[in-house]
């Protein structure tokens, strides 16, 4: 058992790495200014093109396109100068109308982007020609191994740690544990790195060759990716350095290799981030803590029943249920706490894939847990009692258990990189297929647009053809009857097809519970996806997808 000042410097060091390592409550960056405006008539060609946000961004693309959706102006590298993303045009563009488009990673490491159109010399004109499919990233599965092997590795290093801080075990036990986890910590550390270099070769959309490519680092290292590693490698470090003797007297480091190797996942990702961040970053904190402990224990438990007599090791399992149990308490309310934020209400649970994995990840938890509570109700007393039958059976169990938490923290990164329910579109499927659409002559669209809430959007889009077009929309509760409350409403398009997408749009209020706006970025043809979000309150929303064919 670790001292009562180590107990408290332990939860000192939480406290502190949870209060400054925990990001704001980030949304999703935004574009305060562009040079060229939208819709910017300039008069010559301009050296770069350049977009401000709110905050730093880590880039994916940014292109300027012509009529015809192909790149122009023999582009440089992009350059970030802090909220500023530059663009350098190394050719001069002729007289026309042109795109300018961009896709970034926010703080929050989710991708956005928004389209608009400039014109050089003359007033900006309709486009009407289809773009080409833009291509996807080759490093999107290196990019998800590599987050596999970061989790597993960081909750097994900082998880021997907690078990050996906790539990105490010395001799054998303790020196096979510790010569684990330190080769365990160097692999992790190289995994922080690499996280930073895929990740930036998956942002810019890179070949075979993107990590030999300085742009490549520039995007990880723009992201919050590379404060994350920054948190993890001084976090191995210090474990490594912790793991070094047999001894106790560096307990220290292994405190503070903990606490940052936690900290390093509280810097980015969906779960962290998600408002409001002072509260859900702690939650996701102790919900890593909890894993750790359970992660680490596995191999000391499983190496106890070789290197121990069977009694000692029923001793040992007897002594770590006594933690387990609430660090079980922990990880499920935790987890639910996490999901719900994630999911929105237990419904998204079903329909999506973020909720089919989270799904799965939950399924496979409670078998664990099953599986833990057989040990602790039929074996460890068989242990205790020197039943080498029980020897066999338990070593059966506990490897299934560390195999089956391998695959949990398989789920557990895909969900990373999957959109939660709370970011995206609450629209139901099939709801949107029942929606009734009625085209009328003169260039006008009408749809009526219906959701799972039985809420309904009826839209008026004109022109309706590429250029710039007027969307009216009025929404209707589940009686019929017209919102006129609504405190915002957001409207969404995108073009798949030219790789443009997030083109976010605050419409207008005009009065009867109608909205308006002008949506200048439907420049070329296509099929638009557009989506339309309704705020009913600050924090209810009513969500509606439909597309429209423009050209």
């Amino acid at each position: 058992m670790f001292s009562r000042m180590t107990r408290y410097l332990f939860s000192l060091l939480l406290v502190g790495a949870l209060a400054t390592s925990s990001p704001q409550g980030f949304a999703h960056a935004v574009l305060l200014d562009s040079s060229p405006k939208p819709g910017e008539m300039l008069m010559q060609s301009p050296p770069e093109v350049v977009a401000n946000f709110n905050e730093g961004v880590g880039p994916i693309f940014f292109k300027v396109l012509d009529v015809k959706g192909q790149p122009v102006g023999d582009p440089g590298e992009i350059r970030l100068d802090g909220t500023k993303m530059i663009l350098l045009l190394r050719a001069s563009l002729p007289n026309g109308t042109y795109v300018l488009t961009y896709r970034v990673i926010s703080a929050d490491t989710h991708p956005v982007g928004a389209t608009f159109g400039f014109s050089i010399g003359e007033p900006m004109k309709s486009v009407d020609a289809t773009a080409d499919a833009g291509s996807r990233s080759i490093w999107s599965l290196a990019v998800a191994v590599n987050r596999w092997i970061l989790y597993a590795g960081m909750l097994w290093v900082a998880g021997t740690a907690i078990f050996l801080l906790l539990l105490g075990v010395d001799g054998a036990l303790r020196e096979e544990a510790r010569q684990t986890a330190r080769w365990a910590s160097v692999l992790t550390a190289l995994s922080y790195v690499l996280a930073v270099g895929f990740g930036g070769a998956d942002m810019q959309l890179g070949g075979a060759n993107a990590l030999w490519q300085a742009a490549t680092w520039r995007s990880g290292f723009d992201s919050t990716l590379a404060s994350s590693a920054v948190f993890g490698l001084v976090a191995m470090l210090l474990l490594y350095a912790g793991f070094a003797t047999g001894e106790r007297r560096r307990d220290g480091f292994l405190v503070a290799g903990v606490v940052l190797a936690i900290g390093s996942f509280l810097v980015t990702g969906h779960a962290a981030t998600a408002p409001p961040a002072w509260l859900m970053a702690p939650v996701v904190g102790a919900h890593l803590l909890a894993t750790a402990f359970w992660i680490g224990a596995f191999r000391p438990l499983l190496s106890s029943t070789r290197l121990l007599t069977a009694s000692d090791s029923g001793a040992l399992l007897q002594r770590f249920s006594t933690f387990a149990v609430p660090a079980v308490i922990v990880v499920l309310v935790s987890g639910t706490a996490i999901s719900l934020k994630q999911l929105g209400s237990p419904t998204k649970l079903f329909g999506n894939d973020y909720g089919t994995t989270l799904l799965a990840k939950i399924v496979l938890v409670f078998v664990i847990i099953v599986i833990a509570a057989y040990n602790k109700i039929n074996l460890t007393p068989k242990l205790i009692a020197n039943d080498a039958a029980g020897v066999a059976k338990i070593r059966r169990t506990i490897t299934l258990e560390l195999m089956l938490y391998f695959i949990v923290l398989a789920a557990a990164s895909a969900l990373t990189v999957t959109t939660p329910p709370r970011a995206l579109v609450a629209t139901d499927e099939a709801g949107a297929a029942e929606a009734k659409m009625a085209m009328i002559s003169g260039g006008l669209v009408k749809r009526t647009l219906k959701n799972a809430a039985a809420y309904s959007a009826e839209i008026e889009l004109s022109p309706a053809k590429v250029g710039e077009n007027m969307l009216m929309v009025t929404l209707r509760d589940p009686a019929g009857v017209i919102v006129d409350g609504a405190t915002a409403l957001e409207v969404t398009v995108a073009l798949e097809s030219a790789g443009i997408s997030e083109v976010r749009l605050k419409a207008e209020p005009v009065g009867n519970g109608m909205w308006h706006v002008m949506i200048g970025e439907t420049l070329i043809s296509g099929d638009w996806a557009l989506t339309i979000d309704g705020y009913l309150t600050d924090y209810d929303k009513t969500s509606f997808a439909t597309t429209v064919t423009l050209k």
